[in-house]
């Protein structure tokens, strides 16, 4: 069944944001035969509660400029500095940073720099991320999301972030950046899903991405069905959505999709709710 507008009637949500307030609730259980429950770090309720913290996901492709100057702003991109992570892309292992560099100083940032571990043993070394003090802004690109899972999941580098963020940092990603917000993260596959662990941000949520443009409808729904007390959000190309507090909003010219385990599943758009929810 599918209507984009059902939430606003019925089962007892009064908005996306009523029903995405669940992202920040910890208290879950995670049913999966690859990702054991006593293997996925979940950060506890009242880490959850206290966190300040600004994120924006996307769901790939070229991010229009409401996008990436949205970050900018709430980053304040012209006195803070960005942290880039580009380990999703390979292409980060040879050292050439710079489709990264380049877009972000373009868009004014006043210092930019970039936190890369080659392999997991880089990312446990003592000191690795310390850029991270003195940050604003983190900016996790695209790629494959399992490299992200295997060189810093169970890392103290992971903890940091994950501490920076609730302080009140501005995190972003997009496309593998995104996914590995979840905690039980889509590693891969086609028509079902492959699980991994995911940074666990997002621990009542599974986020797929290249939404409508991969037709990935089947693998969240199926991804949802295979979990406990979770939600699927699917986010199509060019699409961000924004979570402030208890405060989401939607940009760019895409759809954000929402499965529930009922088997509803629900599509938004820029400017479709009113999503505040205070």
């Amino acid at each position: 069944m599918f209507d984009r507008r059902r939430l606003l009637r019925v089962s007892g949500y009064q908005s996306l944001a009523s029903l995405l307030q669940r992202l920040f609730n910890p208290s879950f259980a995670i049913a999966a035969d690859s990702v054991p429950m006593e293997e996925v770090v979940v950060e506890t309720q009242a880490e959850l509660d206290r966190s300040k913290g600004t994120l924006l996901l996307c769901g790939g492709g070229k991010l229009p400029d409401s996008i990436l100057d949205t970050f900018c702003e709430k980053g304040s991109a012209s006195r803070g500095r960005l942290v880039l992570i580009p380990t999703a892309s390979p292409r980060s292992d040879e050292g050439d940073y710079s489709p990264w560099l380049d877009l972000w100083v373009k868009k004014g940032w006043k210092d930019v720099k970039v936190v890369h571990a080659h392999d997991r043993q880089t990312a446990m070394q003592d000191g690795f991320g310390v850029e991270l003090q003195e940050a604003q802004a983190v900016w996790i690109g695209g790629g494959d999301q399992s490299r992200l899972s295997q060189r810093y999941c169970r890392t103290e580098f992971l903890q940091r972030l994950l501490d920076w963020f609730h302080r009140g940092g501005v995190l972003g990603g997009t496309s593998a950046g995104a996914a590995v917000m979840s905690a039980r993260m889509i590693a891969g596959g086609v028509d079902a899903p492959e699980f991994g662990e995911g940074f666990g941000v997002l621990p009542t949520v599974i986020i797929d991405q290249h939404f409508a443009q991969k037709n990935r409808i089947g693998r969240l729904t199926k991804a949802v069905m295979q979990s406990k007390d979770v939600i699927g959000v699917g986010i199509d190309e060019c699409t961000g959505l924004l979570i402030e507090g208890t405060t989401t909003k939607i940009i760019g010219a895409g759809s954000v999709h929402v499965v529930e385990r009922s088997g509803v599943i629900s599509m938004y758009q820029a400017g479709d709710l009113p999503l505040s929810i205070r």
